[in-house]
């Protein structure tokens, strides 16, 4: 186990109702509180009436409309705090890719975030030399039976994602799918029931050499950790 990032102090509430995409009810310290939920999945098998959710106090209030940002949400199980703000996505991969001893790509000499090519904007561009890895990364919150599954809700933009590597790869580039696995989980597939066409992509992609790396984190009193095992797609 290995610590890859410090959110800091979670402050802890309970969830009474999602309004919209982005914004929900929490109860904190007996006071209903509109929050910032950073996650554009369904996540219903976390934000259920009642449940104990992390939050956490934002920065600069003068810009927002909310006080509290989303973090976290207890299972149902009530065995694990899943992470559930996609804003901590780049800042963990980044460490990932930053510290070659866990980096699936080990060292590189450089790494460039939010690289547009074609229609798309894709995580990261890799490069060693003359060799090009670009690489999409993809939050994993939901996990059934030690299943992790994505995406909870159609994704018409990972879609696009996994098209655009596929075309890198069939011009001669490396690339990789990376897979921010936040439930303790044995394996990997993707959600047909939820996005047939990703689905369908994913396995395209595999088979054409996109490479995909499920790692395991795992959330512990305000921090990251990365947990080294090996999590079969199936």
């Amino acid at each position: 186990m290995k610590k890859i990032y410090e959110i800091g102090n979670i402050e802890k509430g309970k969830f009474i109702e999602r309004i919209n995409r982005f914004i929900a009810d929490i109860e904190i310290n007996g006071k209903t509180e509109r929050c910032h939920i950073h996650d554009s999945g369904r996540i219903k098998e976390l934000l259920f009436l009642g449940n104990e959710i992390g939050i956490k106090k934002a920065e600069n209030l003068e810009k927002r409309k909310t006080a509290y940002d989303v973090i976290c949400a207890l299972t149902s199980e009530k065995d694990e705090m899943i992470l559930i703000n996609s804003a901590y996505h780049r800042y963990i991969s980044e460490n990932v890719l930053k510290d070659f001893e866990i980096s699936p790509f080990g060292k590189v000499e450089n790494i460039k975030a939010e690289v547009k090519i074609g229609d798309s904007r894709l995580d990261y561009l890799l490069t060693n030399g003359n060799e090009k890895i670009w690489i999409e990364v993809k939050g994993v919150s939901l996990s059934e039976g030690r299943v992790a599954k994505f995406p909870d809700a159609p994704s018409t933009r990972a879609c696009k994602h996994l098209k655009e590597l596929i075309k890198l790869k069939e011009n001669g580039d490396r690339c990789a799918v990376i897979l921010l696995i936040f439930r303790d989980s044995d394996k990997f597939r993707p959600k047909y029931e939820t996005d047939e066409e990703f689905s369908k992509l994913f396995y395209e992609a595999k088979s054409k050499g996109v490479e995909i790396y499920p790692l395991q984190f795992k959330l512990i009193e305000g921090n990251i950790y990365y947990i080294e095992k090996n999590i079969e797609i199936i």
